[in-house]
């Protein structure tokens, strides 16, 4: 009996849905067949056919728009071409959709008629493998001058939210439909861009054109980047493929000292979010892959290059060496540099502390404050000692001419600047920092006691060293500390 029941147990269980599925298991096909996605085709680059991966474009830097010639289609959710109607918006991956031209074209945005549009795209700040986005959002722009529906104060599709930003139908202010898109996308296949080189990052300006962005720098092959400088908090590279053009090398701000790195190692992947910290270019949150020089192998550190009056006065040549190797020579420490506060605006040798209520910094809200630190700033015979104390930067002047640079010294923590203020350094070597506070902007920080030279301490080396040679530590082929700095 068991047995027979189990077996009608396993008919009922088998059959009833089938029997169910007759009477009420179909489905309306139309109900499918509404737009899923779009074809997305890139057929011309600024005229001529889409780049190769082999020859790739280089990358744009955001002062050009290029022009892409593109067709969509809608398609169903099998893949069949639909008769959507709407307008979808156009975005690029990495960069920026300047403007859409084309028939029902309206700001970044275009309106397919049956299924389809054709469009020139202008894009610009493309890199790397970069890809047309199209989506359907449910944005329909209001006709110029015209009130958008999401701006009437109405609830016109009587979900009780009124307007953008309340109703999440209302893609913008002037969506003037507040009714949702189906949030179909479509992507294109890659456009083929180098990616980005260190010059380009740079930007050959003040500034990156790539803010914010997270990339790869191209290490690949015709660039050859090299670790200059190791410090506290991240560590420093060059270019050397493109030395002789400037704008070639960055800081990547790493928190803390990146372990195992040392000056000479090659970089061969290197990537990382693009800021700018007070006029200094950076990459945050560095990922990079290191090949390791040996004893034995040359060291292909770049010598730095000297810096003259008519280079430390003129900020785009010094926004062209920013983050490279650079040397002063003959520059004497300000004679004016001690940590008594300043009174009335009169430095003497112990005497040029801003910092007047003592709150350890120098408050330019404060008129007395801003008034002393001004006036120091002015005078090129002090260092105010605030700057020194927090961030062990002070001030020194050329002996031939004048010219005035701020400098670094706390790599070589044997040399005490105060104890030689008013004395002259034979040669400075360092990584030029930019911080963009103040009216002295530019900084030669030293990376180890080989990039300073004078006669008047034994902290210093005698004479100058080669860029193989100075603050350089190869390792062995068994190397015991291979994982240290």
């Amino acid at each position: 009996m068991k047995s027979n029941w189990a077996s009608k147990r396993l008919y009922l269980a088998a059959t009833v849905p089938a029997a169910l599925c007759l009477g009420s298991c179909t489905y309306d096909e139309s109900s499918v067949r509404d737009v899923s996605t779009f074809s997305v085709e890139v057929l011309k680059v600024n005229g001529a056919a889409p780049p190769s991966v082999d020859a790739p474009l280089p990358a744009n830097r955001g002062n050009v728009d290029e022009v892409w010639e593109v067709s969509i289609e809608a398609r169903s959710p099998f893949g069949d071409p639909t008769g959507f109607e709407g307008m979808v918006r156009l975005t690029v991956e990495p960069g920026a959709v300047v403007a859409v031209k084309g028939d029902g074209a309206q700001g970044r945005n275009i309106l397919l008629k049956n299924g389809k549009a054709t469009a020139q795209v202008l894009v610009t700040a493309v890199y790397g493998p970069a890809r047309l986005w199209v989506e359907d959002i449910g944005y329909l722009p209001a006709p110029m001058g015209a009130v958008a529906s999401c701006a009437d104060g109405i609830d016109g599709d009587g979900d009780v939210l009124i307007d953008y930003p309340s109703d999440p139908g209302c893609a913008f202010a002037n969506d003037d439909t507040e009714t949702e898109g189906s949030f179909s996308a479509g992507v294109s296949p890659p456009v083929a861009y180098a990616l980005p080189t260190v010059r380009d990052i740079q930007g050959e300006g003040s500034g990156t054109p790539y803010p914010f962005e997270g990339m790869q720098v191209n290490t690949g092959e015709g660039h050859n980047v090299v670790v200059t400088r190791v410090s506290s908090d991240g560590f420093y590279v060059t270019d050397l493929s493109e030395q002789s053009l400037g704008y070639n090398s960055i800081f990547a701000f790493n928190f803390n000292t990146p372990a195992g790195m040392r000056v000479c190692d090659k970089v061969s992947y290197l990537a990382g979010t693009v800021n700018e910290f007070f006029g200094f270019t950076e990459l945050s949150f560095p990922s990079y892959r290191l090949i390791y020089p040996h004893e034995g192998d040359f060291c292909e550190v770049p010598e730095p290059t000297v810096l003259d009056g008519p280079t430390i006065n003129s900020p785009e040549a010094m926004e062209k060496l920013e983050s490279g190797l650079v040397r002063v020579h003959n520059y004497i420490i300000s004679k004016n540099f001690g940590p008594k506060p300043a009174v009335n605006n009169v430095f003497l040798a112990d005497q040029t502390n801003c910092d007047l209520n003592g709150d350890g910094q120098v408050d330019f809200d404060s008129p007395v404050e801003a008034s002393c630190g001004n006036a120091c700033s002015d005078d090129p015979d002090c260092s105010e000692w605030t700057g020194f104390s927090a961030r062990g930067n002070f001030k020194a002047k050329s002996a031939a001419g004048g010219d005035v640079i701020q400098l670094n010294l706390g790599t070589v923590p044997a040399f005490d600047p105060v104890a030689h203020k008013g004395d002259e350094l034979l040669a400075i070597t360092g990584t030029l920092r930019n911080f963009s506070g103040g009216s002295l902007n530019w900084t030669v920080e030293t990376r180890c006691p080989d990039d300073l030279v004078c006669d008047i301490s034994d902290a210093c080396v005698t004479e100058e060293r080669p860029s193989s040679e100075a603050c350089v530590r190869l390792r062995s082929i068994d190397d015991n500390d291979q994982g240290t700095n």
